[in-house]
């Protein structure tokens, strides 16, 4: 995912790149992925990967998000879902969900895929 806007990314399909596992509280932990770049800039990448955290917990929401990436539908569509599970937190869920994503492309964690046709 290159160049798209902000509002766009809601039409992007996420693919999960990172393993992941539920906690004894049924929330998602993810583990970073080890950085895959070689040369100066492979050496500056691992040693901020082993100065950072290697697994990420994630809160209900965030938890239930993650389950929800693997589908075969847009972040719109998650957050669809997302919100008439949670109907007390649906407001601003595109935006959330957007920041979300975005931060989790930005981590590794998640491929975004613009769908044929768009």
């Amino acid at each position: 995912m290159t160049g798209i806007a902000d509002h766009e990314i809601l039409h992007c399909v996420p693919r999960r790149l990172a393993d992941w596992r539920a906690d004894e509280n049924g929330r998602v932990v993810v583990e970073r992925p080890r950085p895959e770049t070689r040369g100066l800039r492979g050496s500056w990448d691992r040693l901020r990967w082993l100065m950072s955290h290697p697994r990420i917990r994630f809160d209900e929401l965030g938890s239930m998000v993650w389950r929800r990436l693997e589908g075969g539908g847009t972040l719109a569509e998650v957050a669809a879902a997302t919100a008439a599970a949670l109907p007390d937190r649906a407001e601003g869920m595109e935006q959330r969900l957007a920041l979300f994503a975005t931060a989790l492309h930005h981590q590794g964690l998640i491929e975004l895929r613009v769908p044929d046709g768009d």
